[in-house]
Order: structure tokens, then C-alpha cells, then sequence
């Protein structure tokens, strides 16, 4: 099999994926730019006859191609593969990391190729990260806006700031600041064992004060202000919108309902978003940066 026979017989894709072992090997590759035999050995915890078998076979059906650095045979997923495929891997990726397991040993991989320099100097390109090991990683700041920063957006904040924890920094915000944050939110809070202290509602233009922390994403996760004008904030950060429903509308459509579990619900919905959030590699992040500041460069005229 190779690369063009996929678009002929795309049932050969499910062939590959049905032993879990080559699963494993291509989302891990998928996750990042390369690895070498000991350590997807290492990830998997097969044998390394194991692995290596699984491997010749995709270096020869042409899901792999091999590199060396050294002593080291290192692997990375075929760049000719087709786009389809390389979406439905990452999507699988996504949802494999949302699994405890998943997101442990995606997590250990992503370690292992920061702390190895071979992987880092192998041919790396504008598409791999190339962070020093010895440099601490950048903090990424991110600002969660909603209408009230009384329910969801505090929430999300509480969320990435539990599985960001050393890589970002949270904080939240509303167009018009409620007097307090919701007291269902600040059980839900509770009930998904997140701290309540420090959750307090208030309005953007905190975060427009020059000593105010420059932010590298703004997400809005209500949406009322979808397509309202935000303001301008500084650094022109990336925004994006995670459009989750309102706890409280539905608290009032459902009076006999228990009223947190829809909070909670809330908060189940944006910790999925969130953990993949913080499987995003720097690289990632800066790339769609660069993509925003050059479609603005277009809107420019004379």
C-alpha cells in the first residue's frame, strides 16, 4: 500500500487503525514531530521487538518516514499523507487525550521530544516547536469574556487554570460585570473540586489598564457577545469563540430540575475544550498568531 493507493481504497486507513498498537504509534506521531524506537517503547510499554515490527510495517506501507541523528532511528508521520487522514488521526488524538490514559502519555511524549536535542536538531522545520528544553516554556495568558463573568466564564477560568497549571494563566471578564459570581456557580465549583476563592466578577476594562497582564487568547464563551464589538485589546491577541449554554436560562426553563447540575454541566462542557486547549503545542499557538496579523496586514489600503 501506498500514500495514493488511500484515495482508491480509504478501507485500507481502517486496516492499519484496527491493531492498537500502530494506533497508538501514528496518534503519538501525529502528536509530535518525531520520536524514536526506545521512545515509543517507552510510551507504549510493549517490547521493543513489538515496536519495531509495527513500525517497519508503516515505514513500508508509507505512513512513516525514517531519519537518523546519530545512533538514533527516529520516525515522523509521512508528510505526503493525505489531508483527510491527517484529520482523522488528529481528531482521534483529541479524543484520546480527553481520556485519562490518553492524556498522560501524550503528555510524557511531549516531554520526552522537549528533553531530547537529537529530536529537536533532527531537520527541524517552521512546522515543529523548537523550544530550548533549558528555557522555561512561554506562559500563555488567556481571557475568558461572558456578559455577566458570573457563571461560565468563571468557570473556564478555574478550569484551565487546574490543567494549564504552569504553562497558562487564566482570568475572566464580563461586559457587564454582575454584582457577584453566581452562588450555583460557586457550587458547581465545589462539585468539580475546583477552588472557590479568588472567584469574582468583573468588567473588562480591568484588563484594558496599561499594568493590566497582556493576553495571548481571548475566547468568548457566551453568545450574546458573538459578533458584538469586543474591545480592542492590546497586543491584538487571538480570539476565538466557545459558545456554551447559559446555565441560568436553563435553570429558569427547568424549575424542578436541580438547579447546579446545569452549572455543572457548563463547566463538564468547557473542561473538555480547555483539557484539549492545553494539548495545543506553543508552536500551534504562535502560527495561528502569525495567520491573524497577516489577514490584517490585507485590510490595510492606502
Amino acid at each position: 500500500m501506498n500514500t495514493a493507493d488511500l484515495h482508491q481504497h480509504p478501507e485500507q486507513l481502517f486496516t492499519v487503525l484496527s491493531d492498537e498498537t500502530r494506533l497508538r504509534i501514528l496518534l503519538l506521531l501525529e502528536a509530535e514531530p518525531r520520536l524514536c524506537v526506545c521512545h515509543l517503547q517507552q510510551l507504549l510499554d510493549k517490547p521493543q521487538s513489538t515496536v519495531s515490527r509495527h513500525i517497519g510495517i508503516l515505514v513500508a506501507d508509507e505512513w512513516l518516514e525514517s531519519s537518523q541523528k546519530g545512533t538514533a532511528n527516529l520516525y515522523a508521520l509521512n508528510p505526503a499523507l493525505p489531508l483527510w487522514v491527517r484529520e482523522i488521526l488528529r481528531l482521534a488524538r483529541m479524543s484520546w487525550s480527553l481520556s485519562a490514559e490518553g492524556f498522560a502519555v501524550l503528555k510524557e511524549a511531549h516531554q520526552l521530544y522537549l528533553d531530547n536535542h537529537a529530536l529537536l536538531a533532527n531537520g527541524a522545520d517552521s512546522d515543529d516547536e523548537v523550544t530550548n528544553p533549558a528555557t522555561p516554556a512561554k506562559i500563555i495568558n488567556v481571557l475568558f469574556l461572558c456578559v455577566a463573568n458570573s457563571a461560565r466564564s468563571i468557570l473556564a477560568e478555574a478550569l484551565l487554570n487546574r490543567w494549564g497549571r504552569g504553562r497558562f494563566v487564566a482570568y475572566s471578564a464580563g461586559q457587564n460585570a454582575a454584582a457577584a459570581v453566581h452562588p450555583y456557580t460557586v457550587e458547581a465549583l465545589k462539585r468539580l473540586d475546583l477552588p472557590t476563592d479568588g472567584a469574582q466578577a468583573k468588567h473588562w476594562s480591568v484588563f484594558l489598564a496599561p499594568d493590566a497582564p497582556p493576553m495571548d487568547l481571548v475566547i468568548t464563551v457566551c453568545d450574546t457577545l458573538l459578533g458584538e464589538a469586543c474591545p480592542a485589546w492590546p497586543g491584538r491577541p487571538i480570539t476565538a469563540h466557545w459558545g456554551v449554554p447559559d446555565p441560568v436560562k436553563q435553570m429558569h426553563e427547568h424549575p424542578k430540575a436541580d438547579p447546579v447540575a446545569f452549572f455543572v454541566a457548563a463547566g463538564r462542557t468547557l473542561e473538555t475544550r480547555v483539557r484539549l486547549l492545553t494539548q495545543l503545542p506553543d508552536y500551534a499557538i504562535e502560527k495561528i498568531r502569525i495567520r491573524d496579523e497577516i489577514q490584517a496586514i490585507g485590510l490595510i489600503n492606502d
